[in-house]
Parts: C-alpha cells; sequence; structure tokens
C-alpha cells in the first residue's frame, strides 16, 4: 500500500512549486505544480462539460458549444493555416457564431416589421430567423474547408498543362528544378504550388523534400500522384520524364472515361429537366385551366398563375445547380 502511494501517475507528477506570497498579515505557502496530461485541452473540457467544470474552472454553456463545434471539426485549425486567416479556432468559431446572430437578429425584425403590416403571426419570423441562424452558421464554419476544396479544383484546372509543359522543358535538356521554376508562373493555381516548391528548394531544402512537404498539404489528387512519382524516380534514380509521361496518360484516360460518363449523366438530366421544368408545367396548368371549367375545386387566377411561375423559376435554379456541380472541371 505504502509503495502504491509513493508512486506517481504520469499526469499527477510534481515538477516544481509556486513562489511562496504574503498577503497582509498571512504567508501563503508555496504549492506543487503538476505535469500535465497527454490530453489536449479542448479533449479535456470536452471529457467534464457535462459537469462544467475544468479543473477549478468553469465553463459557460457558450463556450462549450463553441469547444464541441471545433471538435467536430477536426479539419478546421488546418484550413484555417492553409487560407492564410490568423486566428485561433476558438477565436474564429466565436467571431462566426456572432456574425451569424446578428445577420439571423435583423432578418427576423425586418421580417416582423413587415409581417405585422400585413397581420401575419410573428411565429413565422423567428421560425425563419432561427433557420437563417444555424444555416448562416454552418457556411460560415465550413468556409476555410470549402475554400480549399475550391482551390483544388482550381488547380486541376490547369494542373495537366503545366504537367506537360515540364515534360517539353525535360526532354529539351532543362534540369528538373528549372523546369517547375518555368511553370511557376502562367498557369493560375497550380503554378502557385509549383512555385511553393522553389521557394523550399531556394531555401536551402532538397528537391525531392520540398516535393513531398507540397504534396501532402495539397488539395489536388492529380498534383499529389504526379509529384509522388517525381519523388520517388529522383530518389530512386529512375527516369523521371517517363514516369511524368506514363502518369500523364493514364490520368488522361481516366479523365476521358469520367467526360463520357460526365455526358451519360448529362443525358438524364437533360430528360428530367424537359419532364418537370417544362412539360409538366405547362401542360399541367392547360389541364387544370380545362378541368376547373367542368369541376370546381379549385380557381386558376394570377396568384396561381404567378406562385406556379415563381415555383418553376427554382425548379430551374436546382436544375443548373446539380448541372453545374456534376461538371467536371479539369482539361484533358
Amino acid at each position: 500500500m505504502a509503495e502504491a502511494d509513493s508512486i506517481d501517475t504520469e499526469e499527477n507528477k510534481i515538477v516544481g512549486f509556486t513562489k511562496p506570497k504574503k498577503f497582509l498579515f498571512f504567508k501563503m505557502k508555496s504549492k506543487p505544480i503538476y505535469s500535465a496530461s497527454d490530453k489536449t485541452t479542448i479533449q479535456k473540457e470536452l471529457a467534464k462539460q457535462s459537469k462544467g467544470f475544468v479543473g477549478e474552472k468553469k465553463y459557460t454553456p457558450l463556450q462549450l458549444f463553441i469547444l464541441q463545434t471545433i471538435e467536430r471539426h477536426k479539419d478546421l485549425e488546418v484550413s484555417l493555416r492553409e487560407q492564410n486567416i490568423k486566428s485561433s479556432p476558438y477565436d474564429f468559431v466565436k467571431r462566426m457564431l456572432t456574425i451569424s446572430a446578428i445577420l439571423a437578429i435583423v432578418i427576423t425584425l425586418l421580417l416582423i416589421l413587415a409581417t405585422t403590416a400585413l397581420g401575419v403571426t410573428p411565429l413565422l419570423p423567428v421560425l425563419v430567423g432561427f433557420a437563417v441562424f444555424f444555416g448562416a452558421f454552418n457556411n460560415l464554419i465550413n468556409y476555410p474547408v470549402a475554400k480549399s476544396k475550391n482551390m483544388g479544383k482550381e488547380i486541376e484546372r490547369n494542373i495537366m498543362f503545366a504537367i506537360r509543359d515540364i515534360i517539353i522543358g525535360m526532354r529539351s535538356g532543362m534540369p528538373l528544378f528549372n523546369a517547375i521554376t518555368a511553370v511557376s508562373t502562367g498557369y493560375g493555381a497550380a503554378s502557385r504550388e509549383f512555385a511553393k516548391v522553389v521557394e523550399l528548394v531556394q531555401l536551402g531544402m532538397s528537391i525531392e523534400q520540398a516535393i513531398d512537404d507540397i504534396s501532402a498539404k495539397s488539395e489536388s489528387k492529380t498534383f499529389k500522384r504526379i509529384m509522388l512519382q517525381a519523388s520517388v524516380s529522383i530518389k530512386s534514380g529512375a527516369d523521371i520524364v517517363g514516369a511524368f509521361q506514363s502518369t500523364v496518360d493514364e490520368i488522361s484516360q481516366e479523365r476521358i472515361i469520367e467526360l463520357r460518363r460526365y455526358g451519360q449523366t448529362l443525358n438524364a438530366l437533360a430528360m428530367f429537366y424537359m419532364l418537370f421544368g417544362v412539360i409538366f408545367p405547362s401542360m399541367g396548368i392547360a389541364v387544370a385551366a380545362i378541368l376547373t371549367t367542368f369541376i370546381n375545386i379549385f380557381t386558376i387566377d394570377a396568384n396561381t398563375l404567378t406562385f406556379g411561375l415563381i415555383g418553376i423559376f427554382f425548379l430551374q435554379i436546382i436544375f443548373l445547380n446539380v448541372m453545374r456541380s456534376s461538371r467536371p472541371v479539369f482539361a484533358v
């Protein structure tokens, strides 16, 4: 029993003592300082959030909500660093929460003023305000991650042209570093990735290590795949141009297959668009107008046609967004 008491755990190990202090006529003794555990601060806080206490400090529900949001969005800190947002995840979430609350309050007040003049109950504006708050907060929190993904799509647009330029330069006798330097401008987001490699090499890092570091952080799968082949070829002493060319040929074939698949998907989307966006609305209104002359179920007036037109408009937007989101963003 004595041996068990004498053994300090990793979390309760004493690493030092505080300085003794004096308060009026009282002398406060020094206290032991214990080493921190291996868990992060957020994990500690989340582990004890049911009680609302972390050590001696009590956290408010707002702070616990922010910490839970950070825990759910594990890629938030990396995305903030990639987007050069100089803010901690806690401060970023708190700021986005404030912006969402202000936006929801403003929209709710405007809707209450509008509905009060029309004699509508204010419950609907409050529900819309809650929906606006959660929708805006979710979009703002996911903005850095979404921007990183969009950056990956921008790299995919021109990466094949840049790689073919590197292949041409190396076949003409240009070293790999000079070929990468040549494509570090002129190819948009793809050139920025190559410029990062050039910058690291100029700072003294080896070219294969620079390629590994940048490709690991890149959001473009094609850039990672091609640069991985370059790094392996450099380390093994193989033909870099041949590795580049074989990888480019494989990616080109894959993209051609994906374009054909997109063409088939587009044919199905066009058929559904003609049915639900053109044929059904026009024929539906015509048939409803004819039936209402024989059966007095409802009356087609200007308001009915207006709501029908608004519904068709939103349906057109939905179809256009579906087509745009499914469209490939790369070049073969």
